[in-house]
């Protein structure tokens, strides 16, 4: 458990890589909701989200990419390769699986069911159309990736290096990383920003340190429970 062994980078390299990998990466998910909706003039709603999906696709993994290039790491460092991938899925399947069922099972019955506010934000944007849901779906999958690789990948482990070594340094680190993950869904109202910082914070980051520094089980998770989290809603709501 814990995160990977990377390579020798100076504090300074890694400051600089934190400011370009934030700037690059916002800037990427701010563009993948500008094209469609300001270029190409279409409502962000159903299908427009197959068309974030694949902007999201590219640049955000680029942006890492790029990011990574500073202190001198890969992709392979922060956690994207195929070691125990078979296992790692099979852990993301079953913590989203069980999430899903705490969710739609007890939690968001007895807060506010229908009403909620991440609820209706996100049964807005789904629209009524299969091929809308199917956009949506896709979003989850790319969208996942791409903050996976940015939050716990990238993130996580450029602060771990910033803040020094040692248990309080990952803990420093996985703090920054949850809260920031949660503000950036603050559109989903309060309930949402709970949620998300509880499971694609916490839970993510957890699974993360537990998976020594993989990516893949968190990968996996993240798409897998907004994957239920699209049908449900798309079905009930």
């Amino acid at each position: 458990m814990g995160l990977n062994a990377l390579p020798p980078a100076t504090r300074m390299r890694c400051f600089i890589a934190f400011i370009v990998g934030c700037v690059l990466w916002l800037a990427a998910t701010v563009l993948s909701h500008v094209v469609p909706t300001v270029a190409l003039g279409l409502e962000l709603v159903g299908l427009t989200f197959a068309i974030v999906a694949a902007i999201q696709l590219v640049l955000g993994p680029l942006a890492v990419w790029l990011a990574l290039r500073i202190p001198g790491w890969t992709l392979a460092d922060i956690g994207l390769r195929r070691a125990h991938w078979r296992a790692d899925a099979a852990i993301g399947f079953a913590v989203a699986a069980v999430f899903a069922v705490l969710q739609f099972g007890l939690i968001i019955p007895a807060t506010g069911g229908a009403e909620r506010s991440d609820v209706v934000a996100n049964v807005a944007q789904l629209g009524h159309s299969v091929p809308g849901l199917l956009a949506f779906i896709a979003l989850a999958w790319a969208g996942s990736l791409s903050e996976e690789l940015f939050f716990r990948g990238f993130l996580l482990n450029v602060l771990r290096r910033l803040f020094g070594s040692g248990r309080l340094a990952i803990i420093l680190a996985s703090a920054f990383v949850i809260v920031f993950f949660a503000a950036l869904h603050g559109y989903q109202g309060w309930a949402g920003m709970i949620d998300t910082s509880l499971y694609g914070g916490l839970t993510m980051t957890l699974l993360y340190l537990w998976r020594g520094g993989r990516l893949t089980a968190c990968i996996v998770a993240h798409a897998g429970w907004n994957t239920i989290a699209c049908i449900a809603l798309w079905g009930w709501f």
